[in-house]
C-alpha cells in the first residue's frame, strides 16, 4: 500500500511542477536556462531531503553509476528539452497528457530489455492511455 501512496504523491507533485515550468517559460526564460535552474532546484531539494532524513548510505557500483548517468541524460536533459519546447508551444494542459504515453514505452522497453512481462491489465491501461493521448492531441 505504501508504494501506491508514494506513486500518488509523485503524480500530484508531477502534476504541479508543469504549472511552474510553464509560468517560467512564459516570462521569457530560455529553455536551456530553465532546465539548468530546474536541475539546481532538484539538487538543493535533494540536499535538504538528505539532511532531513539523515541519509548516509551513498554506496553504489560502477554499473549503477553508468545506468543512472544515462538515465539522467535521457530523462533529465534530452527529454526535458523536448518537454519544455512542447510546454512553450502547446501549454501544460496539452503537453502533460500527451507525455503520459511514456508508460507504453516503459512497458515495451521493460519487456525487451529487462524480460519483464506485460499483464493484460497493464496492456488495457496502456490502450486507455493511448486513447486519451489521441483525444488530447486533437489528431
Amino acid at each position: 500500500m505504501m508504494g501506491e501512496i508514494f506513486a500518488i504523491i509523485s503524480a500530484v507533485l508531477w502534476g504541479i511542477a508543469p504549472i511552474f515550468d510553464r509560468y517560467a517559460l512564459s516570462t521569457g526564460v530560455p529553455i536551456y536556462t530553465a532546465l539548468a535552474i530546474r536541475a539546481l532546484g532538484a539538487f538543493f531539494a535533494m540536499i535538504f531531503i538528505i539532511i532531513l532524513f539523515r541519509e548516509t548510505n551513498f554506496s553504489f557500483r560502477l554499473d549503477s553509476l553508468s545506468a543512472l548517468l544515462v538515465a539522467g541524460a535521457i530523462g533529465g536533459a534530452i527529454a526535458m528539452i523536448f518537454y519544455y519546447k512542447a510546454l512553450d508551444l502547446i501549454g501544460a494542459s496539452r503537453t502533460v497528457p500527451i507525455t503520459a504515453i511514456y508508460p507504453m514505452f516503459t512497458a515495451l522497453f521493460s519487456l525487451l530489455l529487462l524480460s519483464e512481462s506485460i499483464t493484460l491489465k497493464t496492456f488495457i491501461g496502456i490502450v486507455f492511455i493511448v486513447i486519451g493521448v489521441i483525444l488530447v492531441s486533437e489528431v
